[in-house]
């Protein structure tokens, strides 16, 4: 479990970011000289955070997220400083018009692909956990057109939408809808009262400014198509402020006599993936009679021309409208800690509560039967206060609080010790935060923080029905153990009794709110709700897909391991590693230890002695929030990142002897340059071709390679001399050293490098490729034609990589077009991983090398393979003279020996293969230079 804190103050809007615009990609070019333009952006954006984190904790709020400012760093346009997600819309409508649709199989996925099966392609990924994970949800909604009242629909922050059909059943699975939810935000979901086929969906989560939204979404056939209907991106205003509906966090249908009244509350915040002040200037409460044109209601401003940010809407039995409020992003703004109610629709509003705290989030209930009874759930007045409970009885013109003795109502007292007795959400209130009544009887209160109460007598007294571990007092109590900080409360209209909960765990059913005093009386329903936010991941070199063990570091959901035998629905069993927020994992490819990871350089290594240590001990709160990590397997040392994204200095963690038995860690350093702050480690990657000593590959945030021989001793650093222009995401080699690929992943930037000299020249693998940002590589080992890469937008493939602008498409059935970060490969058995970001981790195997007879290449007059047929030695002498690797195939097609780096007229033997014909190859840069039939005697 991660405990999130609040970006809770206003601050100044720093001119930071400039106008969009219309310009091609660019591209690396020779020299290191870096793009002085992005470097500014970079060190400013960080300068910006490092003064708000400390402006945060002075004001005890929540600073920024460092990981979207990493985010954000890695994929902004290097000119503008600006991030382009509206590409993502327009890209969308190219793939559903048949765009970038595969017209070839891959052998990258068992040959499947193209063809007459390229509109349905499908087995291309294959799902395989975790299975009951889940993750954060704020919107649900059963199902209007559903008389049993079992489906359900939900929502991950990151991970789309979903809907269940019978959410009492707790063997019932999840079904994702459309793979492009993976690029929206869920933060409500509602229906129409008018027309029950009809809903809106609400994007973005202003609660954290985690994650931009893209407007309102809205289906008019019960779920089944979706169209976007409120504006995204629009530009920038004068003060540099990103413009657009980026956060709705409420949405309610009113029947006015038969018309359909959508109201839709909007807000402004600072975004961490956007990376800028983003709708701060279309705030406000808006209105619809059409359900697609929206317009701000005039009557309820916080200025002369923008409206109060918007954190909750209600609608009472008579149609009268209460509408709560929360911070403003606006330096001294004066949105926070108000309730405005209607009783006109939207003609007028009245303020009928203010908290006295500006920057004070809001939630509001009205009674289902009563529209003069109502409560309000809020951050305090003050420090001292952190959250208080109002409640009205007359319509709102008094309340009665929980911040006076004697008045009547109380906040609810955790059961467990390590929490304040006056604040339930533990600090958590801008995060955390649940009030809803029984539509059967108002005085019957649910409240949710951290975790969750029930009152029975309007607020007077609380019980404690969930708890989120069995710390301290918890372990005693007999309530239900259900996932921590609680979002959203939904009972049941088709049977009164239940009610479904959203929290960053995922989802949790109540069969029966009259008897919640028991463990099982709050059950989890995750079933197959796949919404893990996976940030890297590792396949054990010594497992099979048969019997599987892998390790993914999650957000919010600590190092997970899927292992074991393959379950009938294709997953693996899950199991926790390692708790917290996890990161970069590694093995052993001796299966001797496993590498687990927390926050900055908080690596942990478990050995095969059962125990397990902190890889950096000095140095752990250095680094970046997610902290790149590299392990040569051969000599058994890890490599992490030592500096934070400010240092003037490129700096790793050396730590040898992990295999060691006992255990015996030796910790050094290696400086490997001076650089400019903004400057800082985004991937180190190990050469497997060097085994003697260590070579390392290392890339910037600024577009510079470094290469690093003899790491594990006294080492020699070299920068490649060529300007990649942005963030380096990942670094691969193909069958040598000197065949290296190198991906950026900035918007309006060259997302492809490729070179076959070692670094010396470059070219461009662009090709087709959308403008969308790239973060992961890999090149099929037994054909460098073909290379698929991990993008913002699924997976992507090409067939020609070779060419000089090869052809990529869209290989992501399985998968969806979601955030994939890493890729992993066990040579044994041919697997890929692919990690996602908000959908789990999915495999694939690459098809056997099969080569015959027939792909022999009529090259015998330029190169020699002799003795012909032979006894067991063999030479091959090439007419270039270079170095060669080797495979040679069986009759069946089948790989079946393999040699590295032979000399041109080396003697190498084949003595161990049993007699017949085989086909030989022959290698230089991955390049086929040369193949014959051989005939073993």
């Amino acid at each position: 479990m991660n405990l999130k804190l609040i970006f809770g103050i206003g601050f100044t809007i720093a001119s930071l970011y400039l106008n969009a615009q219309e310009v091609p990609k660019s591209t690396g070019s020779k020299g290191s000289k870096i793009n002085k333009k992005y470097l500014k952006h970079i060190q400013d954006i960080t300068s910006t955070y490092q003064k708000n984190v400390q402006l945060a904790k002075q004001n005890h709020q929540k600073p920024p997220d460092e990981y979207y400012l990493q985010d954000f760093i890695a994929t902004m346009d290097p000119e503008t400083g600006t991030v382009h997600n509206k590409n993502y819309i327009e890209l969308e409508k190219k793939v559903e018009n048949g765009k970038f649709r595969p017209d070839k199989s891959l052998k990258l996925f068992n040959g499947a692909g193209g063809g007459q099966a390229s509109k349905n392609i499908t087995n291309l990924w294959i799902e395989r956990g975790p299975y009951d994970t889940g993750g954060r949800v704020r919107g649900i909604m059963f199902d209007p057109n559903d008389p049993t009242g079992k489906k359900v629909w939900a929502g991950g922050v990151s991970g789309g939408l979903w809907f269940n059909n019978d959410i009492t059943n707790a063997n019932s699975e999840w079904t994702l809808v459309d793979a492009f939810w993976s690029n929206t935000t869920v933060s409500c979901i509602t229906s129409d009262p008018n027309n029950s086929q009809i809903f809106y969906v609400g994007t973005g989560e202003v609660e954290t400014g985690d994650f931009s939204g893209l407007g309102i979404w809205k289906t008019t056939n019960g779920g089944s198509t979706w169209q976007q209907v409120f504006n995204t991106e629009s530009g920038y205003a004068s003060n540099g402020v990103k413009k657009g509906i980026y956060n709705v966090p409420a949405i309610k249908v009113v029947n006015n006599n038969g018309v359909s009244e959508v109201y839709a509350g909007v807000s402004g915040t600072y975004l961490g993936d956007a990376g800028t002040f983003s709708g701060l200037n279309e705030a406000g409460l808006y209105k619809s009679t059409d359900g697609t044109n929206f317009t701000l209601v005039n009557s309820l401003l916080s200025t002369a021309t923008r409206g109060y940010d918007i954190q909750d809407i209600e609608v009472g039995s008579d149609n009268s409208i209460w509408v709560s409020t929360r911070r403003s992003s606006f330096s001294g703004s004066t949105s926070g800690g108000r309730i405005f109610k209607s009783t006109d629709h939207g003609a007028t509003f009245t303020n009928v509560y203010n908290v006295g705290n500006n920057s004070s989030r809001v939630m509001v209930e009205v009674s289902s039967t009563n529209p003069l009874k109502a409560y309000a759930l809020m951050q305090g007045a003050t420090s001292a206060e952190p959250v208080r409970i109002v409640k009205t009885t007359d319509g709102g013109t008094t309340w009665i609080s929980t911040n006076t003795a004697g008045s009547g109502i109380t906040l609810p007292n955790p059961v467990d010790t390590g929490q304040p007795d006056n604040d339930f959400t533990r600090g958590q209130a801008f995060y955390d935060l649940v009030l809803e009544t029984d539509p059967a009887n108002d005085d019957h209160v649910y409240v949710g923080g951290i975790d969750s109460y029930k009152s029975t007598d309007g607020g007077a007294t609380w019980t404690q029905y969930t708890k989120w571990s069995n710390n301290n007092a918890l372990n005693n109590t007999n309530i239900s153990l259900v996932h921590a900080d609680q979002h959203a409360l939904v009972f049941n209209p088709a049977h009164p009794n239940q009610f479904v909960m959203g929290n960053d765990g995922g989802i949790f059913f109540a069969a029966d709110k009259t008897n919640l005093a028991a463990a099982a009386a709050v059950q989890v329903r995750n079933r197959r709700f796949n919404v893990t936010q996976f940030y890297h991941g590792t396949l054990n070199p010594s497992a099979t897909s048969a019997n599987e063990e892998m390790i993914l570091g999650a957000q919010d959901n600590g190092t997970k391991k899927l292992s074991g035998a393959v379950l009938a629905n294709n997953f693996y069993t899950s199991s926790e590693v390692y708790g917290g927020d996890g990161a970069y994992t590694a093995f052993d490819d001796q299966n001797k230890y496993l590498i687990a990871s927390y926050v900055n350089n908080y690596h942990i290594i478990f050995n095969a002695q059962g125990g397990y240590y902190l890889l950096a001990t000095a140095q752990r709160d250095a680094g970046l929030f997610i902290n790149p990590l590299a392990v040569d397997r051969n000599l058994d040392i890890a490599y992490t990142n030592a500096n934070a994204s400010s240092a003037t200095s490129i700096v790793l963690n050396r730590i040898s002897g992990l295999a060691s038995t006992p255990l015996n860690l030796v910790r050094s350093q290696i400086n490997i340059a001076t650089v400019a702050a903004g400057e800082f480690v985004t991937d180190i990657f190990v050469s497997p071709y060097t085994t003697a000593s260590t070579t390392l590959f290392i890339g910037l945030s600024s577009g510079k390679l470094y290469k690093v021989t003899n790491a594990d001793a006294a080492h020699a650093t070299t920068t490649i001399n060529y300007n990649f222009g942005g963030y380096i995401s990942d670094i691969k080699l193909g069958a040598s050293e000197n065949e290296i690929m190198v991906t950026v992943s900035n918007f309006n930037k060259t997302s492809v490098f490729y070179s076959t000299d070692g670094g010396t020249t470059w070219v461009s693998k662009e090709g087709n490729l959308p403008d969308i940002p790239v973060k992961a590589i890999f090149m099929n080992p037994h054909d460098n034609n073909e290379v698929i890469l991990g993008t913002y937008y699924g997976v992507w493939g090409t067939s020609n990589f070779q060419t000089a602008s090869p052809t990529w498409a869209l290989y992501s059935d399985g998968l969806g077009k979601f955030k994939v970060n890493h890729f992993d490969y066990r040579p044994s058995d041919k697997t890929i991983l692919a990690v996602t970001y908000g959908r789990g981790a999915f495999t694939t195997k690459v098809t056997n090398p099969v080569l015959s007879a027939n792909d022999v290449q009529n090259t015998l007059l330029k190169n020699q393979v002799y003795p012909n047929p032979t006894r067991g030695p063999v030479h091959i002498k090439l007419e270039n003279g270079k170095a060669s690797d080797i495979e040679i195939y069986d009759a069946s097609g089948r790989l079946v020996l393999t040699k590295k780096n032979v000399k041109s007229d080396e003697e190498f033997n084949i003595e161990s293969l049993g007699k017949g014909d085989y086909v030989l190859k022959a290698m230089q840069n991955g390049a086929i230079i040369h193949t014959s039939v051989i005939v073993r005697k």
